[in-house]
């Protein structure tokens, strides 16, 4: 057997004898390699796991070796999976297989515990950009008048039913289950056994802890988990009832997982087909090309009308890709910024007017200095003072129009109901590239003719 395909094994008996730390991503990562080698590898290791591996793993397999485990794997293994692991991610499970085999996704359910299928149909009820899709029900929370040895009852109760489940905060709760307060576990170690919650939130200068709603964007949590720097924060019910936690493990899965579908959609690329068969990534990336075609077809159609003109002046040719990249670059960083900004939920189509005065400054900075740049090189390549005036012109106006139109697009797209981390970049190139070579050949038909 081949070393590497060896190391990959050897991993995965480690995790099963627990001489090794378990990571999900890590142990996935080998299981995928078996699974490339030799299915039946796969399968054999994949059966070491222990119920809480095993649902962790399956959530971080790619979609063929997933699709083929939950083919083989029993309906009551699935479940006894679902169970062990935390209720956010049992929702995740359960959801992926749904997609696939929504029969089998029922009959997982049904073979749940009570309370474990009680957490996973709540959690269901909320769509992918909604906070509550991501709220662990699992939690440790406490009454002003307990004490902290109280609190010690608790948290080794709650070890033993959740033996994954970060400790992160104790949430403190009235009788009617209203969240009042938070404490970390480290200022517990502070007091005596005998001394209330209450008297601890006071001398440790409580604060009232950030709450979020589970219908809430989930993009909103993301913004407050990077601008307090959190790991933790509550989810309370209208009458501020504590019922769930987020943690930082999925918020930065989440942010993960944003930036990667941003760079695959900048690139026309979608990330669940290229997770799946060869032919679907191949038919989703043509789509891509054949939209992108007909658009390089009618910034062909612009030039094509001033084909006199460039004959009459062959150093326009040469000089139609400099137009046409510097917007297109210009446009790109643009659209990056403001895709990201979307994503964050720091700008809307309303306020688009701040977004679109500060692009018109960064053009008027760096429009200025690259275009005066690109006008002496034209100068000294070709001794015409006309022509390098007209480059300069083009390549100023042509970074206006790229500025504004990688803000307005992706906002547009955004208000709208399209992803604009998919679709803006064909958009954008298309308008820097007809109004590029328009502007340019329009001027050189104008001043050199």
């Amino acid at each position: 057997m081949k070393p590497k395909i060896q190391k990959h094994i050897n991993l995965i008996h480690a995790i099963h004898e627990q001489r090794n730390h378990f990571n999900p991503t890590t142990a996935a990562k080998s299981l995928v390699k078996l699974f490339d080698y030799d299915p039946g590898l796969f399968f054999s290791n994949l059966g070491k796991l222990n119920h809480q591996h095993l649902g962790e793993v399956l959530l971080e397999l790619p979609r063929e070796p997933l699709e083929v485990a939950i083919e083989r794997l029993t309906p009551h293994r699935l479940a006894r999976a679902a169970e062990a692991i935390e209720s956010d991610e049992a929702t995740d499970l359960l959801q992926r297989i749904r997609e696939h085999h929504p029969n089998l996704a029922e009959k997982i359910l049904s073979l749940m515990s009570a309370a474990d299928r009680r957490e996973v149909v709540e959690l269901s009820k909320y769509t992918d950009d909604q906070a509550g899709a991501y709220m662990e029900r699992e939690f440790l929370a406490a009454r002003p008048q307990d004490s902290v040895v109280d609190v010690k009852h608790l948290i080794r109760r709650f070890r033993q039913h959740e033996a994954s489940s970060p400790i992160i905060k104790l949430f403190v709760t009235d009788d009617e289950g209203r969240l009042v307060g938070s404490v970390h576990f480290t200022d517990l170690l502070l007091f005596e056994d005998d001394t209330t919650i209450e008297t601890v939130l006071e001398k440790t200068g409580h604060k009232r802890p950030l709450t979020i709603r589970p219908v809430s964007p989930i993009a909103e949590v993301v913004r407050l988990f990077e601008e307090y720097d959190l790991n933790i924060i509550a989810v309370v019910n209208k009458s501020g009832k504590l019922i769930g936690r987020i943690v930082y493990d999925d918020i930065y899965d989440m942010i993960r997982q944003m930036e990667t579908e941003q760079v695959y959609g900048l690139a026309g690329v979608d990330d669940e087909a290229e997770e799946g068969p060869f032919r679907q990534a191949a038919v989703q990336r043509l789509s891509w090309l054949l939209f992108n075609l007909a658009a390089i077809l009618i910034a062909s159609a612009v030039i094509d009308q001033f084909d006199q003109t460039i004959a009459s002046y062959v150093a326009l040719a040469a000089l139609l890709p400099v137009i046409a990249a510097l917007g297109g670059n210009a446009g790109m960083q643009a659209l990056t910024v403001t895709v990201r900004r979307l994503a964050l939920g720091e700008i809307e189509y309303s306020n688009a007017k701040n977004a679109l005065r500060r692009e018109a400054k960064i053009v008027l900075f760096n429009g200025t200095a690259i275009a005066a740049v690109a006008g002496l090189v034209v100068y000294v390549w070709f001794g015409d003072p006309m022509l390098s005036f007209i480059v300069v012109a083009a390549i100023f106006l042509n970074l206006l129009v790229a500025g504004v139109a990688g803000t307005l697009i992706p906002l547009g797209l955004h208000r709208v109901g399209i992803d604009p981390a998919v679709a803006s970049s064909i958009f954008l190139t298309t308008t820097t590239d007809i109004f590029g070579f328009f502007i340019f050949l329009l001027l050189a038909e104008m001043f050199l003719l």
